[in-house]
């Protein structure tokens, strides 16, 4: 077993010092503890974890005298949850897993069993590490190591019977292809399209979920084109149609969306694979998979915005008007209760607009009037100025002052149009 005291030096001072505490409690107590899983994996990566998992022949009640605040996250699988100086750290006991019967959890857990018993029930061999913080002994029953150096993603056992388990593993394994850069075992491969009617059993929740983490990585194209390549969408989507050919282009401009705009990444995800979807169909994918209401709205926007851009054959021919009317206009009203709209933020929606965003931005710059709200006036000046003017007319007349204004701006201004308003209810009199 290699010993590596190195991989300490990457973990932060303050999780060090958390992870010392909780491992030299449980030593001291008689038990052993170990870091384990993804945490070990990025270590041995040179990457720095977002959250580290420990594993211990503790059983919960036990881990719970050693602490003063631990949380019940997954009791019955022998996971708690250590919470110091505000920090999460899950302790789960070593444990044989036993009796699947839906995909999707075992029937029922044992513990009392060993590190290395423990270890043979994860999903993959780069997440089967643990990690001694005491001694730097690092175990590998299961090559991990070398599966890690050759970036290859491979099942501990039988692919088929691992994915028979749960059937999430495979979609996992496909989102650890696209976040760490890993190729797919070519066993392990084959045994997601042999086990889809298990991956048919996981809710949609943890589908949408692996997506989402997906997202993260640095190419979550990588993520999309494999959901297509096994025809895994239609796992959850029946109605989508199979066989799908992604668009290499747009799935390489998904890699080069801000990861705080989900909805941009949704949008150019389906744009890729669907450029002819209708939005009403966009969104009951999107409805399907479970997508917050805020991320459905932002890629419904955003995937008419693509829609819009990529139907201008020329874009030579785009009036400022145009911009302002079917670009800005819609961002603003949006976005603006959300986010500054700065350069900083429109230079993020250079995916849909290319080297055009610094003409958009020019145009933003100058302030122009897009929505009603913009206007110089408002209902109530209607309602002063054209006592008889019916209220059911005061929108027909102040969407007739936006289009004004959105292609000559300089009308946006009171009294002008108060004119332009007398002329226009005057024809409507008529």
């Amino acid at each position: 077993m290699p010993i590596d005291q190195s991989l300490t030096t990457l973990i932060p001072t303050l999780h060090k010092k958390h992870l010392d505490t909780i491992n030299f409690a449980l030593k001291n107590a008689g038990f052993e503890c170990y870091l384990v899983g993804g945490s070990v994996r990025d270590l041995v990566m040179k990457k720095i974890p977002k959250e580290y998992d420990l594993t211990t022949n503790a059983e919960p009640k036990d881990v719970k005298k050693l602490f003063r605040t631990v949380i019940d996250t997954g009791i019955e699988h022998g996971t708690v949850t250590v919470v110091l100086d505000k920090v999460n750290y899950e302790v789960t006991t070593y444990r044989i897993d036993k009796d699947y019967v839906d995909g999707r959890r075992p029937g029922h857990v044992e513990f009392g069993t060993t590190l290395h018993e423990d270890l043979k029930r994860r999903d993959f061999t780069m997440n089967a590490l643990a990690y001694d913080l005491t001694s730097g002994v690092l175990i590998d029953d299961h090559n991990g190591l070398a599966d890690i150096k050759s970036k290859t993603i491979r099942t501990i056992g039988n692919p088929i019977q691992r994915f028979t388990e749960d059937g999430l593993r495979p979609i996992r394994a496909l989102r650890f292809a696209s976040t760490l850069n890993f190729k797919i075992d070519e066993e392990t491969k084959k045994a997601i399209h042999q086990t889809k009617h298990i991956t048919k059993k996981i809710s949609l929740e943890r589908f949408q979920d692996e997506i989402l983490k997906s997202f993260l990585g640095e190419k979550p194209s990588v993520m999309i084109a494999l959901l297509v390549e096994e025809n895994l969408f239609q796992v959850f989507l029946p109605s989508m149609q199979l066989d799908l050919i992604p668009n290499e282009i747009f799935l390489e401009e998904l890699n080069k969306v801000s990861k705080d705009l989900v909805g941009l990444q949704l949008s150019f995800a389906f744009y890729s694979i669907l450029p002819n979807v209708s939005l009403k169909e966009l969104e009951t994918y999107l409805r399907s998979l479970k997508f917050s209401g805020q991320n459905i709205k932002d890629t419904l926007l955003f995937s008419e915005l693509i829609q819009k851009w990529n139907q201008y054959p020329d874009l030579n021919s785009l009036t400022t008007y145009d911009i302002k009317k079917y670009f800005l206009a819609p961002v603003k009203r949006h976005f603006q209760s959300r986010y500054e709209l700065n350069e900083i933020f429109f230079q993020k929606l250079t995916p849909i607009f290319g080297n055009e965003i610094m003409k958009l931005l020019s145009i933003w710059n100058e302030n122009p009037p897009l929505l009603l709200s913009d206007l110089s006036i408002n209902g109530n000046h209607l309602s002063e100025n054209f006592p008889d003017l019916p209220k059911l007319k005061f929108g027909e007349v102040l969407s007739f002052l936006l289009e004004l204004v959105l292609q000559s701006p300089k009308e946006n201004e009171f009294h002008k149009l108060i004119t332009h308003s007398a002329e226009f209810i005057n024809n409507l009199t008529k």
